[in-house]
């Protein structure tokens, strides 16, 4: 039995080509912080456990809530819900990864445009 004709489009598979690069490299950024916050983590227990002596939370859980920031920042899984930054973060809106690619990407392409408007 023959497969019926792919319907896809070659703009549908633009898309999966850029939402597989993206999570690509927000998997290599993501590794990346995690080779950052393991030595600072110990580091940030080892003062909290001989330094600390107030109570309430200490530097441990400041590493902790940066690497939670920037995971939201990342955003890995954005591509899911096909708005990656477009998502409601409550409050005030936060800038994600995916905004900083978007804008490049724009940019690239309206250079692109206006070089091949230049060319006779």
């Amino acid at each position: 039995m023959s497969n019926p004709p792919s319907s896809e489009s070659p703009e549908s598979r633009n898309q999966i080509v850029r939402d597989l690069v993206l999570f690509q490299a927000k998997l290599w950024v993501e590794g990346c912080k995690d080779f950052v916050l393991m030595p600072l983590s110990l580091g940030a227990a080892c003062i909290d456990l001989l330094f600390r002596r107030s109570p309430g939370r200490g530097t441990l859980y400041a590493i902790m809530r940066l690497g939670d920031r920037f995971e939201r920042w990342v955003d890995l899984y954005s591509a899911l819900d096909g708005t990656s930054s477009d998502r409601p973060t409550g409050g005030t809106p936060r800038h994600r990864l995916d905004d900083w690619v978007n804008g490049a990407e724009a940019s690239g392409r309206a250079q692109l445009k206006s070089e091949k408007s230049q060319i006779p």
